[in-house]
């Protein structure tokens, strides 16, 4: 069940341009769950490119045998068109090489123009999600934009072609007039990727790959015609808060949003609609867990942060590849890890020794936390493209886990 699933049922026209990355077995494909139509690619870019370009994987691009082996692999090689008239298979399109990777987003912006144009008239409202290809690794960008960046790398000249198809957009809806009726949400799903040039910097500690802020945090904007007044704010917004926010201004409120799934579906999400929308609104979040893999990694509550396991980047290896994923070993803090992040926004300043009133909501939203994985336990699913995936039950280690850090901190066993 998900957001443009929800929306469907409402009436809504969905559609769905570019990458998906959510798997290509039949369950998991866009008009399966909730899409009317989709254009993009079912994997990530890099599985598309990376094992073709001679620069970053010549022991495959230059092998013949490899190369082949690649190209017969059973996985997804092509753009596809799924609709919801054929719940089975999507349709394959043009395969994705080094050539076509670079015409994907431009070809993406006149899908999702071609989309906008044909809701002018519409009587029905619509809910379009629009996943870029530029801007992650592997960059390509269009012949049309290499070099147009002050930077002149691929990425900041990918960056330059992002910012004009977000515009033509925006354009779009101004032109069919329903800037007024649509609420934009532009976003990152990750902080910035430091292991590959140009090796993205924030002001926070960390990359893609982490649960330190760099890893996590990213701009967000939240853009409605006439209704949200310009204004920014460092309040708390969890991904995870799109769906109830959304479904709060179709007038699905509070705990009625659980009526719409199964009981044993927990909703993580927090209703951020005043946020957005009232003048000076706050967020409604006051809290955070942070996961790592299969890690619980910290819990954050307004500028505290205390930290059970992190990963010291540049510990596995030292050179090459070293941050984000690759460079990482995970390690249990052993407690007493706190920050402040609005004093120590690098997490390098430790404060968990002498401000040990600060940890006591933190630890309290810790065992809220550990209270649901134990009623709603996780389940780890694991295969490949033509293998049965096992399934990995994880509930009797996490109760035993759990109820071991509970008591160690004083919270309690739960039942």
């Amino acid at each position: 069940m998900t957001l443009p699933k929800l929306l469907q049922e409402k009436g809504y026209v969905t559609q769905g341009v570019g990458k998906w990355h959510m798997g290509e077995n039949k369950g998991s494909l866009p008009q399966n769950v909730g899409y009317d139509d989709y254009v993009g690619f079912l994997g990530v870019s890099d599985m598309y490119t990376e094992w073709r370009d001679i620069y970053f994987n010549p022991e495959i691009a230059l092998s013949p045998a490899r190369f082949e082996m690649m190209e017969k692999d059973a996985f997804s090689h092509t753009e596809v068109h799924c609709s919801s008239a054929d719940t089975e298979k999507c349709e394959a399109g043009k395969v994705i090489d080094l050539d076509y990777i670079k015409d994907l987003d431009q070809h993406w912006k006149d899908v999702s123009v071609d989309f906008l144009e044909k809701q002018k008239d519409s009587d029905k409202p619509f809910f379009l999600y629009h996943a870029t290809r530029g801007c992650h690794f592997d960059n390509y960008p269009s012949d049309d934009y290499a070099g147009k960046s002050a930077a002149h790398t691929v990425y900041s000249d990918c960056l330059v072609e992002m910012d004009d198809i977000f515009g033509a957009l925006v354009d779009k809806l101004e032109e069919t007039g329903e800037l007024e009726n649509t609420l934009i949400l532009l976003t990152s799903d990750n902080g910035p990727e430091c292991e590959i040039p140009p090796h993205g910097r924030t002001p926070f500690r960390g990359c893609k790959g982490t649960n330190w802020e760099g890893g996590v945090r990213v701009p967000t904007f939240a853009y409605w015609k006439g209704m949200i007044p310009p204004r920014r704010s460092d309040g708390l917004f969890d991904f995870a808060d799109i769906l109830p926010t959304v479904m709060s201004m179709t007038g699905v409120k509070g705990a009625d949003i659980g009526k719409l799934f199964e009981d044993t579906t927990y909703i993580d999400g927090v209703d951020q609609a005043s946020f957005l929308l009232a003048d000076d609104g706050e967020s409604n979040r006051r809290s955070r867990p942070y996961t790592i893999n299969q890690y619980f990694g910290a819990m954050r509550i307004d500028e505290f942060k205390y930290m059970f396991t992190g990963e010291i980047e540049n510990s596995i290896v030292q050179k090459g590849d070293w941050g984000g994923f690759s460079g990482s070993l995970f390690h249990d803090t052993g407690g007493a890890i706190l920050f402040n992040l609005y004093e120590s926004p690098r997490e390098d300043v430790n404060i968990g020794i002498r401000h040990i009133p600060a940890t006591v909501p933190v630890i309290g939203a810790t065992g809220d936390y550990m209270a649901e994985l134990m009623k709603y336990p996780p389940q780890f699913k694991i295969g490949f493209v033509g293998n049965n995936p096992a399934l990995y039950n994880l509930a009797p280690q996490i109760r035993e886990g759990v109820g071991k850090m509970l008591e160690e901190n004083g919270v309690g066993r739960p039942n």
